[in-house]
This record gives C-alpha cells, sequence and structure tokens, in this order.
C-alpha cells in the first residue's frame, strides 16, 4: 500500500483527477473528485469535491458530496455540502453545514420509495371514500 499512498503537503494547491491512489492525506488544497479506500484531511487542509472512499478523516474543512464507509470528523473539521455514511463518528467542536443521510445503499433508498408508495395509495384510497 506504501505506493499507492499519496501526500500532499501544507501549502500545496491541487486542481484535477485524483486516480489510483488507495490512500490519500491532504494538508494542502484540492479541488477534484476522489474514489480511494482512505483519505485523510489535515486539519490545514481543504477539500472541495466528491470523495467515495471506505474510511474518511477530517480534521480539515471539506465541501462537497461524500459517501464513506466509515467517517471520523476531529474537533477542528468544518464540513458542509452532504455526506452519506455507514458509521459516523464526531469529537466534540466538529462542525457540520450539511445534509447527513444514514445507510446510502441501494436497500435504504428501495426502503424509503416503498414507503412514499404505501402512503401515496393510502392517501388515494381516502380521497376515494369521501
Amino acid at each position: 500500500m506504501a505506493n499507492k499512498q499519496a501526500v500532499l503537503g501544507s501549502g500545496a494547491r491541487f486542481s484535477g483527477k485524483i486516480s489510483n491512489a488507495k490512500s490519500i492525506e491532504i494538508n494542502g488544497f484540492v479541488e477534484a473528485d476522489l474514489v480511494t479506500e482512505k483519505v485523510t484531511i489535515g486539519s490545514t487542509g481543504k477539500f472541495i469535491g466528491a470523495v467515495d472512499s471506505d474510511l474518511v478523516v477530517i480534521a480539515g474543512e471539506y465541501e462537497g458530496k461524500m459517501q464513506a464507509e466509515s467517517v471520523w470528523l476531529t474537533e477542528t473539521s468544518r464540513i458542509s455540502g452532504e455526506v452519506h455514511y455507514k458509521s459516523l463518528q464526531m469529537d466534540r467542536g466538529a462542525a457540520l453545514n450539511c445534509r447527513v443521510v444514514h445507510n446510502w445503499n441501494e436497500n435504504a433508498s428501495t426502503k424509503v420509495d416503498e414507503t412514499e408508495k404505501e402512503t401515496s395509495e393510502v392517501s388515494d384510497e381516502q380521497k376515494d371514500t369521501k
């Protein structure tokens, strides 16, 4: 895994596409879309874009749409956008100004669709009885 680890140092700026990194540590500014196993945004890091990852650890700033198995937000993290997760850990002081969705997988959305359909059918039946 060491040869597939990317590190962006403090003060560095990157804009573009990141691919083939199993793990990435961001301490500078990144504007990109990213699919990886692990993302770490350090306290001096800022990431703008979409993230799809198994594990996301944020101590800096994140803005965008995230899909992650596990998310850990430290006390210095600042999040905006949308976070879809299965496991979320938030330290005291973490700031969320975003939409937060648990269980973002297809099964969860199917259940919501079925519930909405049942509610609609009940409403239609109530109209017919009036």
